[in-house]
């Protein structure tokens, strides 16, 4: 469609909007009588109007009192806006080009074979500690040895490994790309706490697994790796800790799961201000459809799926009503403020128990109040709060087989100060402490109302 073609159509709209400003004739009893079926269903439409921040009951407002011609008009604007959005072939690429003939073509995610290595030794995780009693050295998570191959989690027996994804994919204030490097230098993964009473660095096999490479031009393009090395660790009976990275590695980590232990065999909890369960995005994956993609695809079953922490603007209730029909069991903020952590915590472990025993944990920092966490890619004002977060984790960790956990949308650039980091940091340690004390069969201290 020629340009021309587009302003002309964006200014009939204008025009359509003009109309309605002058003062408004008598009153009609239906101002959308006189429009063709076609545009009278358009115009009462909840869910095209919502584009538009209109509802049919605003729309009849508007119009009431206006000349057939000017309701024709309003309409046919609205209309030329919904066909001028869509795509349009021999106006719009379809696809972003790539280069398969590139030599590098794989180069970003190809392995290098043990035999490159200049200094020779066994397989296992090894250490990057100078000193016996060093406190810190080359930063890791959970100051743990270092793996880098699937041989090194063999030999070494480990039972969890942390793995970065330094991935910004999508919507959102972008810097989960750094996570992983400012996760590693923050505090808050080592030694027992108060409430948990376990030292999981005691307990567990642990090791830092390093960082993905993914595609930084074309970010799609890295999943399908994310996706195959996750599962190669939980091939081993390694629990994969990932931190992101923004809420699309959720994809790739939940699918990663299925590829291990089968379809209909693994629940999620996602604990998020949002669904991330958007319909009908421009792009097939992103931060905000991921579960929808894990759903369309038959990965998850919607009463595998809890929802935990919702709240805000992208959690309204058409979006509630399309995942309950599924199946999915939501949890609102507002619930766990009103019944209190440990009430909903103990429903969610009873509920957990109904379903598979393989749970993966998905946690979003939006989730959590923007006063303990501001370095959120997507913050909601009224969120969870830390002291409900950690001991929520913890038990679900402690009394359900956590067989993976991702920690996503952590963006360092946006807060200035260590909070959100160390509130991260103590979050992935609440579940691994959770992980230990199931090992060791520690009771959980649970909190009385």
């Amino acid at each position: 469609m020629a340009r021309t073609t587009l302003l002309a159509r964006s200014a009939a709209f204008v025009l359509a909007l003009a109309t309605l400003s002058g003062p408004a004739a008598a009153q009609d009893a239906d101002p959308l009588a006189s429009l063709s079926p076609e545009k009278k269903a358009f115009l009462s439409d909840p869910a095209t109007l919502e584009r538009f921040g209109l509802t049919p009951e605003k729309v009849k407002v508007a119009l009431t009192g206006r000349s057939a011609a000017d309701v024709d008009a309003y309409a046919a604007g609205l209309m030329a806006v919904v066909e001028d959005s869509k795509y349009q072939a021999g106006r719009d690429a379809g696809e972003i080009a790539l280069n398969p003939q590139a030599r590098g073509w794989n180069a970003g995610t190809t392995l290098r074979p043990k035999m490159f290595d200049k200094m020779k030794r066994d397989d296992g995780p090894f250490s990057l500690k100078r000193y016996m009693f060093q406190k810190g050295a080359v930063a890791t998570f959970a100051d743990a040895p270092v793996a880098i191959r699937k041989e090194d989690l063999i030999a070494g027996k480990v039972e969890v490994a942390f793995v970065g994804v330094p991935l910004d994919f999508s919507s959102g204030w972008r810097d989960a790309k750094h996570a992983p490097s400012a996760l590693r230098n923050m505090d808050g993964l080592v030694g027992a706490d108060a409430d948990g009473g376990v030292d999981p660095g005691l307990v567990l096999s642990i090791a830092d697994y390093g960082d993905l490479s993914p595609d930084y031009m074309a970010p799609d393009r890295g999943l399908d790796h994310i996706r195959t090395m996750i599962a190669e660790m939980a091939g081993v009976g390694t629990i994969p800790f990932v931190v992101g990275g923004d809420h699309t590695i959720m994809y790739p980590d939940v699918a990663a799961m299925v590829d291990i232990y089968g379809a209909g065999k693994v629940a999620l909890v996602q604990f998020d201000a949002h669904a991330d369960a958007e319909l009908g995005g421009d792009h097939l994956i992103s931060d905000n459809q991921t579960l929808t993609r894990l759903l369309e695809q038959n990965l998850l079953r919607g009463s595998d799926v809890t929802l935990v922490g919702l709240h805000g603007r992208d959690a309204g209730p058409a979006t509630q009503k399309r995942l309950t029909d599924a199946g999915a069991k939501i949890v609102l903020t507002a619930a766990v403020q009103e019944k209190g952590w440990q009430s909903v915590t103990n429903d969610l472990i009873a509920g957990l128990k109904k379903g598979p025993e393989n749970v993966f944990i998905s946690f979003d920092m939006s989730v959590l109040d923007p006063g303990d966490a501001p370095a959120s890619g997507r913050p909601v004002p009224g969120g969870l709060s830390v002291r409900e977060a950690i001991p929520m984790v913890r038990q679900i960790c402690a009394q359900t087989k956590v067989v993976g956990f991702d920690l996503l949308d952590a963006a360092p650039i946006l807060d200035p100060t260590y909070a959100s980091r160390m509130s991260a940091n103590y979050i992935l340690h609440a579940c691994l402490s959770g992980i230990a004390m199931r090992k060791t069969g520690t009771p959980v201290k649970t909190a009385k109302r």
